[in-house]
């Protein structure tokens, strides 16, 4: 069970208990009941399930929650390149756990500070603190961005520059609400899915190699 949750969830945990054994000793039964459901909550967000990953060599969803944006950019920052852009919303209820959407090697990693904007405004794309993660197999890449938002305020990365990483793979994850971004060269990738689908963190098949 504890292998089901990441490591992250232990400092808010004990925080919790703390507060929960307070509420006990005051014999507050209303708070004690908040805290045991924010508890609850907090547990839930911070499970760490092992993805079904299938078969093949096609781009995997990095995140859980829905697509709210697919489109194409000049991404100068790791593929120097046209690209697509696949944007996934996370709600508070999703697993928040960022995946390698691909195998390869971490060639690119760099965290920008930025605002705590919230995600449903057009803004906090570009100007809330990221995370951005570039993968490289050969003539293949990917770059992965992770975006906090006015709840999440904390990324953490579980990998660095010349890590070697899985297909559906964990990278890290974001505290709370938030939003993923995926970059992949349009010359060699062709998206499947389309705005307002939902997708799960190394299941599902966001697009597939055309070179």
């Amino acid at each position: 069970m504890i292998e089901l949750i990441d490591p992250r969830v232990w400092p808010g945990v004990i925080a919790l208990l703390a507060l929960l054994l307070m509420a006990r000793i005051f014999r507050s039964r209303f708070f004690s009941i908040l805290i045991f459901f924010i508890l609850f909550f907090h547990l839930s967000f911070f499970r760490d399930l092992p993805p079904r990953i299938p078969e093949g060599d096609s781009l995997l969803s990095p995140a859980s929650g829905k697509v709210v944006l697919v489109d194409t950019v000049a991404e100068n920052r790791f593929l120097k390149e046209e690209a697509w852009r696949i944007r996934i919303f996370l709600a508070l209820w999703n697993v928040h756990v960022t995946r390698s959407p691909m195998q390869g090697e971490v060639a690119y990693q760099e965290h920008v500070p930025g605002k705590h904007i919230n995600v449903l405004l057009p803004e906090s794309a570009d100007k809330n603190e990221s995370n951005w993660i570039g993968i490289k197999d050969g003539a293949r890449s990917a770059l992965v961005r992770q975006i906090t938002g006015a709840i999440a305020r904390r990324i953490y990365s579980d990998v660095e520059i010349g890590s070697v990483v899985t297909r559906g793979g964990k990278l890290g994850i974001i505290c709370y609400g938030s939003t993923v971004e995926i970059f992949v060269p349009k010359r060699l990738f062709e998206p499947l899915i389309r705005k307002g689908e939902g997708v799960r963190t190394g299941e599902t098949v966001i697009g597939k190699w055309i070179g």
